[in-house]
């Protein structure tokens, strides 16, 4: 795959029908608020709003239904500011994400408790937040925790 792929480009490429559109629609709202897309350079992960290693979160786009699926945003932070409604602080609280090293006991990675809109998780490491394959909802809460991270 060529380095310099673009995200459109990958999703058009990777996914088709709702999975496509959702990704889409994603993106034309990360375009409109000028939030940046850093490539990792292979075709399939962009940093969301930084570069890589240093982002608000990061956007992998596979096609494939293996681990972690079509398409998945991580989260970087689960600092959010503003006020938001009950149904999108239930989406953010519903898609924490144990660490995969700590939480299958691979290695000590120094995941700790993390707090999501008052309740307390245990093993949330660098990127708490995950986000594989979401519909149109979860994409529009996805919206609103962007704009508030």
């Amino acid at each position: 795959m060529p380095e310099d792929i673009t995200v459109e480009t990958a999703i058009n490429e990777k996914l088709k029908g709702l999975p496509r559109d959702n990704a889409m629609a994603l993106i034309a709202f990360l375009r409109e608020h000028e939030i940046t897309l850093t490539s990792n350079n292979d075709g399939t992960g962009w940093a969301v709003g930084g570069i890589v290693g240093d982002s608000l979160g990061f956007l992998f786009v596979s096609g494939e239904a293996d681990f972690p699926g079509p398409w998945t945003l991580w989260f970087n932070t689960c600092d959010f500011q503003g006020e938001l409604s009950d149904a999108v602080k239930e989406t953010a609280r519903a898609h924490a994400s144990p660490c995969g090293r700590c939480h299958k006991g691979w290695q000590d990675c120094g995941g700790g408790e993390r707090t999501i809109f008052g309740q307390t998780f245990e093993r949330l490491c660098h990127s708490p937040l995950m986000f594989t394959n979401p519909d149109a909802e979860t994409i529009e809460h996805v919206k609103q925790l962007l704009l508030s991270a």
